[in-house]
Formats: structure tokens, sequence, C-alpha cells
């Protein structure tokens, strides 16, 4: 018979934990972009500037980009991946700028029914909280 932890084939037991681990080093972050001007080129998200106001410099507007991330370990890790995910989904429509329109947080609830082959059924329940971002889009002048 094969051991058991929790009353869970220590093998299952083991992926789980496994899997559990790398989500947390890896984390969960989506976003998306809605072009409203005209799209450019892609370019390197390291060189998207995120402004709290509208810059100084000459620009035009690209699109709307959004991004959530879920609270693994902190909030603040999470608002850092749903900052880098913000850049992405700006430089995907060649922005090099984005005005920040809102932060904010979400949260959903989940519940769940696992049946086991060893005679126990586990139910279970939980919330996921999400650090969201949205921002304008904008192509930035750049000064030479």
């Amino acid at each position: 018979m094969e051991k058991q932890v929790f009353g869970i084939k220590y093998t299952i037991f083991k992926n789980f934990v496994y899997l559990s681990v790398l989500s947390i080093l890896v984390g969960c972050s989506t976003g998306s972009a809605l072009i409203t001007g005209e799209k450019q080129e892609p370019i390197d998200p390291n060189v998207v500037e995120v402004y709290r106001n509208p810059p100084q410099e000459k620009f035009e507007y690209i699109g709307i980009v959004q991004s959530e991330s879920v609270e693994i370990l902190s909030e603040q890790e999470a608002l850092d991946r749903a900052l880098e995910e913000l850049k992405k989904q700006a430089a995907k429509i060649g922005a090099n700028g984005v005005i920040l329109i809102s932060a904010g947080e979400r949260q959903d609830s989940f519940t769940g029914y696992s049946p086991s082959s060893f005679g126990e059924n586990y139910f279970y329940s939980g919330t996921d909280e999400y650090q969201t971002l949205k921002g304008d889009a904008i192509s930035v002048e750049v000064k030479n």
C-alpha cells in the first residue's frame, strides 16, 4: 500500500505541493489592450514609462491597457506584477508610456467539492484578492 499524507496518496500530495510552490513562485497576472488610436510597432516593455499625470512632452493616445495580478505573498508583490503586465500590454501596441487612470483591488470567492476514492469528501472555499491597474497607453515624443 502506498504511503499517505493527510489521507491522500503520497504521490498526489507531492505533486500538489510542487504545483502550489510553482504557482507561488511564478505568480499569475493577466492583462489586455484596447486600441483606440493608431497602433504602433511593438516595443520593449522595459522602456515603457508610467505617469500619474500627462507628460509635458507631446504625445498621442494609442489605447487603453489594464492588468491584474493575484495576491499570493503580499499586496506589493501583486502590484509589482500587475505593473509589469501593464507595461507589457502597452508595449504590445507600441506605447512607450501609460498614464495611470486607476489602481484598485478585486476579490473573487470560490467554493468547491472534491470527492475522494478513499471515502473522504472535501468541501473547500476561499477568496482570491487581485491588484488591478488601468491606464491610457500613449506614444510620447522622444527628444533627441
